[in-house]
């Protein structure tokens, strides 16, 4: 992987995650509510499978960089988790991908429309950093080469996440 790169990923939503594809169980259920989706992202997370966060302003064509270390880059607020490689990758996924995967089972991650959104990787345990760079209240704010977050990822692990980070309540 290289040492930083951009990925562009398009949600309508604001809800992003970062997933192994071949170890998260992405289908919920046919007719899936919202809470028992929730649910489902909190299981899954502690399995290690996928880590999920709500951006906070209903949604946007949001410019994520990755990173193979930890920095000390500072965000407008931030979380650390743990995400386990199977393969070799894994891919950035908009709420839109999350949600079709859930109800429909002839679905899976990647959707061919985010088929690009890979981050390269040995397998393994990965400790991850989600730092927001802009208060999603002033999304205005950002130039054009800002990234709207980092996902920083290094060998070793995190703490497990019991809740979809910055869901509002």
């Amino acid at each position: 992987m290289p040492t930083e790169f951009d990925l562009l990923i398009i949600d309508d939503s604001g809800l992003l995650g970062l997933v192994d594809c071949a170890a998260y169980n992405s289908y919920v259920a046919e007719d899936w509510e919202y809470e028992q989706l929730m649910r489902h992202f909190v299981s899954e997370m502690t399995g290690r499978s996928i880590l999920v966060w709500d951006c906070g302003d209903g949604g946007d064509n949001y410019r994520i960089r990755i990173r193979n270390q930890i920095t000390a880059q500072t965000g407008w607020r931030e979380t650390f988790g743990e995400i386990l490689a199977t393969g070799e990758q894994f891919h950035l996924a908009s709420y839109t991908a999350l949600t079709m995967c859930a109800q429909f089972n002839d679905y899976h991650l990647p959707e061919k429309h985010e088929s690009n959104l890979v981050v390269s990787v040995s397998p393994g345990l990965y400790r991850v950093r989600i730092a927001q760079m802009y208060d999603p209240a002033k999304v205005g704010n950002l130039n054009d080469d800002e990234p709207h977050f980092l996902v920083e990822l290094e060998r070793g692990d995190g703490p497990s996440w019991s809740e979809v980070a910055w869901r509002a309540a």
